[in-house]
């Protein structure tokens, strides 16, 4: 049985958000639970886009590493390289919600199971036989996590395979910027796809120009980035020029998803070999979607609803 097309690495957590909206955490009262983290959602997101997908990463040996493990199955994610941690727990975040700005989000996960992620997880044989690795960049905040998904990265490339890098920028993962910096370029150099959101960009590139810093990007023999500018819409850097495609119109509400959302859809544009208008288009519309709904990974749209959101927009 042929093992899957592509595999997305990092974190793996609990979603815990805010029924109450525009309330601060200090006075919800009621929750919902999903499953989270950004390797997680854009696994989702794969599948439910139609991506043979499997997801690398750690659960805690409870209750929520069960209901995450149990939640990647049903929605046909393969788990076969998803190990249980003996010791650290499932990592959860908290969120309040205050559309059409940014959440408030509280992470617990010092230490957690996904930030554990070991080279002996790896199973590196069915690594070399996908065509795709996407690795969300929060993966390289902690050793021994950090040391996998570069030797992911490495493997993948090795074998022929695109690598993408979301770059996924938590500063508050980090013991310092300049830490991160060095391990952020060292994972660039291994890769082919840059997305990134504005504050990512900046960082990573070392410019608050965005022209600048994806200059500086591809400067480190990455192929394409791909800037992810909210309201703004999505700019596009390399080989096949530049592009610029306009933001798809919703009512906001939850935007911690977008870029997952975003993400999961131009990858599935990437397998599919569309080109890269095509991709733009799609993955905005993704994105679009998902901030439209309360969850991240349950806001996840299928092929139908995003080229759906597409025609009512040439309309």
């Amino acid at each position: 049985m042929a093992g899957p097309t592509v595999y997305t690495l990092g974190r793996l957590i609990v979603d815990l958000y805010a029924n109450q909206i525009g309330v601060p955490l200090s006075q919800v009262s009621s929750f919902n639970k999903y499953l989270g983290g950004s390797a997680a959602n854009t696994a989702v997101g794969l599948a439910r886009l139609g991506a043979s997908v499997g997801l690398i990463s750690r659960v805690g040996p409870d209750e929520f590493g069960k209901f995450l493990r149990d939640r990647l199955q049903q929605e046909g994610v393969d788990t076969g390289m998803l190990a249980t941690d003996p010791v650290y727990p499932t990592g959860l975040a908290f969120a309040a919600l205050f559309p059409p700005n940014d959440s408030q989000v509280l992470f617990y996960r010092k230490p957690c199971a996904d930030a554990n992620l070991s080279l002996v997880d790896i199973d590196f044989e069915r690594l070399r036989e996908a065509r795709m690795l996407v690795v969300a960049c929060t993966a390289l905040a902690v050793s021994p996590g950090r040391e996998a998904a570069l030797a992911a990265l490495e493997a993948n490339r090795n074998s022929g395979g695109v690598n993408v890098l979301d770059l996924d920028w938590r500063p508050m993962f980090w013991a310092s910027p300049e830490e991160a910096h060095l391990y952020y370029r060292t994972a660039m150099r291994l890769a082919d796809v840059v997305l990134a959101n504005e504050p990512e960009l900046e960082f990573a590139g070392g410019s608050s120009d965005p022209d600048e810093a994806a200059q500086s990007i591809l400067k480190l023999g990455v192929r394409e980035v791909v800037a992810k500018r909210g309201g703004a819409g999505v700019r596009y850097y390399g080989p096949e020029g530049f592009f610029q495609v306009p933001a798809v119109r919703v009512e906001v509400m939850n935007t911690l998803g977008a870029g997952d959302g975003f993400g999961a859809a131009y990858t599935y544009g990437l397998l599919e070999g569309w080109p890269v208008e095509r991709r733009l288009q799609f993955a905005a519309a993704a994105g679009a979607i998902v901030v439209s709904r309360h969850s991240c990974s349950e806001a996840m749209p299928t092929r139908a609803e995003v080229e759906s959101l597409l025609a009512a927009q040439r309309r």
